[in-house]
């Protein structure tokens, strides 16, 4: 069967005309690939074989959804997921939040780009729940319009347990305004995700009474597979004793990938229905925690200092940040920060922060030795951090 594009972007009109396509794949009738209207043309090439140009992959078994993963690191690679893998992540997720909270299946509230996993599984599941989802109305997020849209959808459903799914920019931007942390204790159970949420916002979220839930996952995994650090019902999470990569197993996880084969979709999919993350992990008692990528360790001084860490410490003392490691004549690389600050001009704060994080005993490895701030963080997909534009910025600003 042909694969179809589907134009999807965050608007009651795009996302209406979206839920009959889906409903389509989920009864297994039609193959599609979710994007951008302004990407759907290099996406569907990005999809090819191997990068071979031959505008995407034109064959996909009816009832299969590609999902394609945020290229932070490079092509973005398209994940094979079927009716089943999207069916069984929704019925899991309903499971788990009522053994968690007692609530019941009910209306969704979409917030994040339709196009990606994230987005499209808050559709899904809207609609496992016999709801078509509310959407945002088209233009910024803005605690304002998110506030509004909370009230519409309660007015609409005044007895339902209500549900949406943030990334921890969107919350923390929320927890900041009054009404916002109303509108949000309105909600049964808020998914937080697409990135790591610091202890600090979980902290003070749940502080507020707002009923957030940790998730981790990715588009290999139909979206969040981990929630608050445990698989769920009917899926399993363990780390990999060679490697020490997360491996996450079940109905949930994709066929592989349209665009990639050979090693590296062996790599990522050992074996059938088990996907291989590239984030470093340990799980205690069934509860998981992630380290950090694999691959993203900065080497210096003969430390291996993972840049997740450092971010975690600068997220402590209210800086949002992208950590990365530049090349260094003496110590082989040094760890470098691009920080989010919004009330000061944007330049190096390097000396400023350093003693900041001095002052709040964090250890002297995690501490960057240079810093260049920003008023926005570069991102690519719902709550990711752009490494590879941070990377050039930060050796733009700094003459590496």
């Amino acid at each position: 069967m042909k694969l179809d594009v589907l134009p999807l972007h965050l608007d009651p009109r795009s996302v209406a005309a979206a839920v009959p396509v889906l409903e389509d794949v989920l009864a297994g009738r039609r193959a599609v690939l979710p994007a951008a209207p302004d990407q759907a043309d290099e996406l569907l090439t990005a999809m090819s074989p191997d990068g071979t140009d031959t505008g995407g992959p034109t064959d996909e078994a009816p009832g299969t959804l590609i999902a394609c993963t945020s290229g932070t690191t490079g092509r973005p690679k398209g994940a094979r997921l079927r009716a089943s893998n999207l069916t069984a992540s929704a019925e899991a997720t309903a499971s788990y939040l009522a053994r968690r909270s007692g609530t019941s299946p009910g209306p969704w509230l979409l917030a994040l780009p339709p196009h990606h996993i994230a987005g499209i599984q808050v559709i899904l599941r809207s609609l496992h729940a016999g709801y078509s989802p509310t959407v945002l109305p088209a233009g910024h997020f803005t605690a304002r319009s998110f506030t509004r849209a909370t009230a519409a959808l309660r007015a609409a459903y005044p007895a339902q347990d209500l549900h949406t799914s943030l990334v921890p920019t969107q919350l923390q931007r929320l927890i900041a305004d009054e009404d916002a942390r109303d509108a949000l204790r309105d909600y049964a159970a808020i998914l937080v995700g697409g990135a790591a949420t610091s202890a600090g916002l979980a902290d003070e979220a749940r502080g507020h009474g707002i009923p957030i839930v940790l998730t981790y996952g990715s588009s290999e995994t139909a979206g969040g597979m981990v929630y608050d650090g445990r698989a769920l019902p009917g899926t399993a999470v363990s780390v990999d004793e060679d490697t020490g990569r997360i491996l996450l197993s079940g109905p949930t996880v994709a066929e592989g990938y349209c665009n990639v084969s050979g090693t590296v979709e062996e790599d990522a999919f050992p074996v059938a229905g088990t996907f291989r993350t590239g984030d470093l992990g340990t799980v205690t008692d069934g509860a998981l925690t992630v380290r950090g990528r694999a691959d993203g360790a900065v080497n210096s001084g003969g430390l291996k200092i993972l840049p997740e860490d450092v971010e975690a410490a600068l997220g402590a003392l209210g800086y949002p940040a992208c950590v990365v490691g530049l090349p260094d004549p003496d110590w082989g690389e040094i760890v470098v920060a691009l920080v989010e600050v919004t009330d000061a001009d944007p330049g190096e704060h390097t000396e400023a922060i350093r003693a900041e994080m001095k002052d709040a005993g964090t250890p002297a490895h995690l501490i960057p030795r240079r810093t260049v701030s920003v008023r926005q963080l570069p991102t690519t997909g719902p709550g990711k951090v752009d490494r590879r534009s941070a990377r050039a910025e930060l050796r733009t600003r700094l003459g590496h």
